[in-house]
């Protein structure tokens, strides 16, 4: 019966349309599937409540989200507890065991791109400090803010879903505005996520429909220009 439970979730989790529903087969289960001591704590979703009343965007849209980020959270510790098992019972050479693992990383960065895009978020009033290391980088890889700012709001409008994300590349010191489709393609390797953005139908369209600039704008107007600035290294490659 455990095996197949196992199968039935495998099946449901790599099925596209089912990627953020809750999973029947497991989701009123208590304990975990595997029961060999771990130091590895679950992880747990964060709260995002203090975003409640947030202008340009409504309550039931920003609960609507957390509810959905709630959701990657689940799903990774459930993935990592099927894969142990799994490693349990010598299977991780079944086709389950491989489609279960490549599936781990879209989960996981879908929890992890939503926390740094909430956690960026919040800064009502914030200015963006000019003096700032991040700001003076800004201008020295783009020109102007103005410059960089059109960049990322025009990589915000390219079709089909995915994310916005401003990176620092640690090599060459440099800014790049980069395009996330789904969560785990276009990720820049090595990269220092500073600004994220989330594009997706669900971070907009309950407030704005089909008017993504509208979301955008929204978006700009409620950056913690300090939570952002601090993610940008301190010191910088000579």
């Amino acid at each position: 019966m455990k095996r197949l439970t196992l199968l039935l979730t495998a099946i449901a989790i790599s099925t596209p349309l089912l990627a953020n529903a809750e999973i029947a087969a497991v989701q009123n289960q208590a304990k975990p599937l595997v029961n060999t001591p771990t130091s590895l704590a679950p992880y747990k979703a964060k709260d995002y409540t203090y975003l409640i009343g947030m202008a340009g965007f409504s309550d039931y849209a920003l609960n609507t989200h957390f509810t959905l980020y709630q959701g990657y959270v689940k799903n990774v510790n459930l993935l990592l507890d099927i894969l142990k098992q799994y490693d349990s019972d010598g299977s991780e050479k079944t086709p389950q065991y491989q489609e279960i693992k490549r599936r781990l990383m879209w989960e996981f960065d879908g929890m992890r791109l939503h926390e740094l895009y909430f956690n960026n978020l919040g800064g009502k009033n914030s200015t963006f400090d000019r003096n700032s290391p991040l700001y003076q980088q800004i201008v020295s890889d783009f020109g102007s803010y103005e410059a960089w700012k059109k960049d990322f709001v025009a990589t915000g409008g390219l079709r089909g879903i995915g994310w916005v994300v401003l990176y620092h590349d640690p090599i060459s010191g440099r800014l790049i505005n980069a395009w996330v489709g789904e969560h785990d393609v276009g990720n820049m390797a090595s990269g220092n996520p500073i600004l994220i953005m989330d594009v997706w139908e669900h971070a907009y369209m309950l407030d704005y429909g089909i008017d993504r600039m509208g979301y955008i704008d929204a978006f700009f107007n409620n950056i913690d220009w300090k939570v952002v600035a601090n993610r940008y290294p301190k010191e910088q490659k000579a």
